[in-house]
């Protein structure tokens, strides 16, 4: 379940009942050309975002089961279905400080950044779990996010990369929470990927995008959808800060090694069909990680496990259960365990790699087959605003 997240944000980390981005609302605006337009979202008007999110994610992946037996909020969760999100973002200072909010009938879970800092508090449980953030935590919370999302797609490195075999125009407008937009099509021409369009609809005024819909081919209903109903440029410092409230357990994470020559986030490829590849990912030990309590005889989870115990609380045996039927929908191919949908595709490899695109299998497999080396190699290393971006 982890590749989702990085495939939202990253490739990956993030609609069908949410209101597109049609012509029946769009508004009159000053033409702007695919250049400036591009030039405004990189430089927006305001360093603070806040709102509420519709995130609509509809990949291919069956309905996740709400882990845990009180069925309280959960954010691996946000993998599928239709999900309402608190969002707060602020980019002022030196580090980046961002709250994203889960909300559940009677409970919720809430991730808080603050710059490397983060807190993962579970109301259900009342649990607050602090940790470091990584590559996969970061991709969480960029999913949620519509104006942290697009940067996967209009960042500077993915505008570089993609500049040769992409299509920009910006000549629609549209309105998402009462705002007036312009909208940002992006069409790949490249073979053997499984995104045939990306929108992004940018505050006329701010230039911050309020809407983000990744398209697979030939599909007329996206993939992943995150945009704001409610959206205020403004952000309450106390909405940002988390202190543990009386009588909460408060629990220490290790960070896991995502980013060391043990755990590698790497690039491959090039592209559209490029891949995220994670380094010392065993999904037989992940899947037996899930459910252990912490005590003296039984280590703390490393690795990927550790950031499923960190972002999910302590899962039970639905999500194990999860896991273990992604394994066997697999096949078996020269390179690995293939497991694909209408817009991710994955290969788990025997030398405990975990390749990550948005390309059809046998374009991923080709990937896989071209890059040498082993999750030690010296590549490129993608940074958390990279990892969507095909560099």
């Amino acid at each position: 379940m982890l590749v989702p997240l990085v495939a939202a944000a990253a490739v990956v980390v993030v609609a069908a009942v949410s209101h597109g981005l049609g012509a029946s609302d769009s508004p009159r605006l000053p033409g702007i050309s695919t250049l400036s337009l591009l030039q405004k979202i990189g430089k927006p008007q305001t360093p603070t975002v806040s709102g509420t999110v519709q995130l609509t994610v509809d990949v291919g992946l069956p309905k996740l089961p709400k882990l845990g037996g009180d069925g309280g909020a959960d954010p691996m969760r946000l993998l599928s279905g239709v999900h309402f999100v608190r969002v707060a973002t602020d980019n002022s200072g030196p580090e980046p400080r961002e709250r994203i909010g889960v909300q559940d009938t009677l409970s919720e879970y809430d991730l808080y950044r603050d710059g490397s800092d983060l807190w993962a508090w579970d109301s259900s449980h009342q649990t607050a779990r602090h940790s470091t953030v990584n590559a996969l935590t970061a991709a969480l919370l960029s999913f949620a996010s519509p104006s942290e999302l697009a940067k996967t797609f209009t960042g500077p490195t993915a505008v570089q990369t993609l500049l040769f075999d992409t299509a920009y125009s910006a000549r629609q407008t549209t309105q998402v929470a009462g705002r007036d937009c312009y909208v940002l099509q992006i069409t790949p021409h490249s073979d053997g990927t499984t995104v045939g369009s990306v929108q992004v609809a940018v505050d006329a005024a701010t230039g911050v995008p309020l809407s983000v819909a990744i398209y697979p081919t030939g599909s007329s209903s996206p993939a992943i959808r995150a945009e704001f109903e409610t959206v205020s440029f403004a952000a309450d410092t106390s909405e940002l800060r988390f202190t543990p409230p009386p009588g909460a357990k408060v629990v220490d994470e290790p960070a896991p090694a995502l980013d060391t020559t043990v755990n590698p986030v790497l690039g491959a490829g090039k592209g559209w069909t490029a891949a995220v590849a994670i380094g010392g990912f065993d999904p037989t030990k992940l899947i037996a990680g899930l459910g252990a309590g912490h005590d003296a005889q039984q280590p703390a989870p490393e690795g990927a496990a550790a950031v499923l115990a960190a972002l999910a609380g302590t899962p039970g045996t639905p999500l194990q259960s999860y896991l273990r039927m992604m394994m066997a929908a697999g096949d078996k191919t020269p390179v690995g365990l293939v497991w694909s949908s209408r817009l991710v595709s994955l290969v788990f490899t025997p030398d405990q790699r975990l390749f990550v695109a948005f390309a059809t299998p046998e374009s991923l497999e080709a990937t896989v087959a071209a890059t040498p080396g082993t999750p030690g190699t010296p590549s490129k290393s993608v940074s958390v605003s990279e990892v969507g971006s095909h560099s």
